[in-house]
């Protein structure tokens, strides 16, 4: 029974990772409703280019106490597997817009992202409550039933989608899933 649970846990980490690749594919979602956040917008590309850099830029307004901004980011895959989030710092010049800068990666699927206020008390206020408010996809992705995407030119892949500092399109990408499984089957053999 023991040798199970390792198992199942493995079980649980992959069919949660590609859960939440599960939406409706190319279709951006974001939070547009900010009463009461001291947030006059919040702003991103249409599409997370696999050649550029993804900025997220934040407007506050006077009412805002806001003294830090934080993005979690989190990219998602067309293996269907998402990477853990990332809490990046914003930065600012004029304390009123608030930037982060995303890189992209190959085969990438989608980003998602959500907003955290901290005011000089360090109280953080989270938008949204919960999850993630925004999201924005690949130009060539695929949601798990097809593929998608501005760059996507037919096929069965992105092969055709160039990443900088990758001319021939060839950096592998592994999801975190597959490894922990790997180690989680050789620790279960060696018990044996």
């Amino acid at each position: 029974m023991r040798p199970l649970i390792p198992l199942a846990l493995v079980m649980i980490l992959i069919s949660a990772a590609t859960v939440s690749a599960a939406s409706e594919g190319g279709v951006n979602k974001s939070v547009d409703e900010f009463a009461d956040t001291g947030i006059d917008n919040v702003d991103s590309p249409s599409v997370f280019s696999q050649v550029e850099d993804f900025v997220i830029s934040v407007n506050i307004n006077e009412s805002s106490d806001a003294v830090k901004i934080y993005a979690t980011t989190q990219i998602c895959v067309n293996s269907g597997l998402c990477y853990p989030p990332e809490q990046i710092e914003m930065v600012t010049e004029d304390n009123t817009t608030w930037t982060t800068t995303v890189s992209p990666m190959t085969d990438q699927t989608y980003v998602n992202w959500n907003i955290i206020l901290e005011n000089a008390s360090e109280n953080q206020t989270k938008i949204p409550e919960t999850g993630f408010g925004w999201k924005v996809w690949s130009d060539c992705w695929n949601d798990g039933t097809g593929w998608g995407g501005e760059g996507y030119e037919g096929g069965e892949s992105c092969d055709d989608v160039l990443v900088p500092g990758d001319p021939e399109g060839t950096v592998p990408t592994v999801g975190i899933a597959a490894v922990i499984s790997v180690f989680v089957m050789a620790a279960i053999i060696r018990r044996h």
